[in-house]
């Protein structure tokens, strides 16, 4: 009998790609966690990170920058000089700023800080925009849809014309690594939330938080705990980090004079898009040759990088011990905030449009290319159920989108990309929150982590030398 590798879970019908692994700050983390890195084994480095498939080019993007150069010689011989020099001037702006400085600054908590951050900024000329470099960069919109189409999968924000730290952090030779995480971003997760449990901290999952509980002080008051759903209760919080999106947070905080500036902040924070995904499977043989496990694949060049005509495609491949069992495409698209409560049979069309574009990529896959999620109302009512004890694939595939939003960039100085603090008026609430720090990707999210953990640090040491001063003066006024 033959034995098939299984599909993937419905949870993790997304791609599981990250950048940055390899960033001081990552490591940083790990060695203070005591992380080792046969524990992060679940993660692997792929040699060509992606390729981007444009109307009559393909061109892989390596590390390599001799083999790099290479593919763009090949498909834009005609631009490639100013190409080359133009990852250049990404390599060289990333290696002469001090990204060690620039991570301390980042959410000034006080007016010095602040006039040391704006400091930095002029110093290293971070306001600058990339226009200065591909305003006449190409001889056609190739050239700049190739660049565009990159930023915007690799560091998931849309900005019209980023600050040029924003697409080195991207494009530059160091950052230009993308790492896939066997089993899904959940089990990165999972290694994480496992050291916080021992170090006696208290992991809860699949929990309602019903309200926040605070003290009421005049000066620096404190959440005091929590109310949970079912037979939970309230439990004491001696810190409380906020991890959720940031606009579920007004449900929860009292409305007063010192929380208006916060709630003002969050009402402004909107996703621009949502990343949708969708996964087909077909038998390997009908896969292009040359085709690498990630594509961007964009049919118009001209037109929006939204929808059908911008696709990134993640292959799957069972492994080389089962030839015969079908590669499992997942392919990500983007589509504006608001068509998130369109009905499924937008959707539907939509992806029957993806699915006419695949069939162009791959010749000879008409009758082959099998959509398996999320599944059409024929294939639900195959399954003969009256009553569904699981989620539909639609619902699915919504909550899915609903936890990658992509947002908009448009600030107008460097400082602008962080409108918001991991702070918050309660000396022991703080945001971890995706909206923080956007911009950086998943070193931001490692940043704002490490970031929390010291300020807790400090608090804690704070906490410890007054009551070792206290206890002392006590034992002096018995002596």
């Amino acid at each position: 009998m033959a034995v098939k590798t299984p599909l993937l879970s419905k949870k993790n019908i997304q791609p599981n790609l990250i950048t940055h692994l390899e960033s001081r700050l990552f490591k940083n983390i790990l060695g203070r966690l005591s992380i080792l890195d046969h524990q992060l084994n679940i993660i692997r480095k792929l040699e060509v990170p992606y390729q981007v498939i444009l109307p009559k080019h393909r061109l892989d993007v390596c590390r390599d920058r001799e083999a790099f150069y290479s593919e763009i010689k090949r498909e834009f011989p005609q631009d490639c000089e100013m190409l080359e020099k133009f990852y250049e001037n990404m390599d060289e702006f990333d290696t002469t700023l001090d990204n060690d400085k620039l991570q301390e600054l980042i959410l000034p908590k006080n007016l010095i800080e602040k006039w040391r951050f704006y400091q930095f900024i002029k110093k290293n000329e971070l306001n600058r925009r990339i226009s200065e470099y591909t305003e006449n960069l190409g001889s056609d919109e190739m050239i700049q849809t190739f660049l565009e189409s990159q930023v915007r999968f690799l560091s998931q924000t849309d900005s019209e014309n980023p600050f040029t730290y924003q697409t080195t952090k991207v494009l530059s030779n160091d950052n230009c690594l993308l790492f896939e995480v066997k089993g899904g971003l959940g089990h990165l997760k999972k290694v994480f939330l496992e050291k916080i449990e021992q170090y006696n901290g208290r992991v809860k999952n699949e929990v309602q938080l019903e309200a926040i509980d605070y003290e009421r002080k005049l000066l620096f008051p404190k959440v005091k705990s929590l109310r949970l759903g079912g037979f939970e209760g309230t439990i004491g919080c001696r810190y409380l980090i906020w991890n959720e999106k940031i606009q579920r947070l007004k449900e929860f905080i009292p409305e007063t004079i010192r929380t208006r500036f916060l709630v003002q902040r969050i009402e402004k924070i909107h996703p621009k898009f949502y990343h949708f995904s969708i996964q087909f499977h077909i038998h390997p043989g009908f896969i292009p040759v040359g085709m690498k496990e990630n594509a961007l694949l964009i049919n118009e060049p001209k037109s929006e990088l939204t929808g059908s005509n911008y696709l990134h495609l993640n292959l799957f491949h069972p492994g080389p011990d089962y030839p015969d069992t079908p590669v499992a495409i997942t392919v990500s698209y983007l589509l504006e905030a608001e068509k998130i409560d369109n009905p499924m049979e937008d959707f539907e069309e939509l992806h029957e449009e993806i699915k006419q574009r695949l069939h162009q990529l791959m010749p000879f896959s008409e009758g082959q290319l099998k959509l398996s999620f999320p599944k059409t109302h024929e294939n639900r009512s195959e399954e003969g159920m009256l009553f569904s004890l699981e989620k539909q694939d639609f619902e699915i595939f919504l909550e899915n989108a609903r936890n990658n939003p992509v947002y908009g960039v448009e600030a107008e100085k460097f400082s602008d990309l962080f409108p918001i603090s991991n702070r918050t008026p309660y000396r022991n609430f703080f945001l971890s929150s995706p909206e923080i720090l956007p911009t950086l990707g998943f070193e931001g999210k490692f940043l704002l982590g490490l970031k929390t953990i010291e300020l807790i640090w400090q608090e804690n040491e704070k906490a410890k030398r007054k009551k070792a001063l206290k206890t002392n003066k006590i034992v002096r006024n018995k002596v």
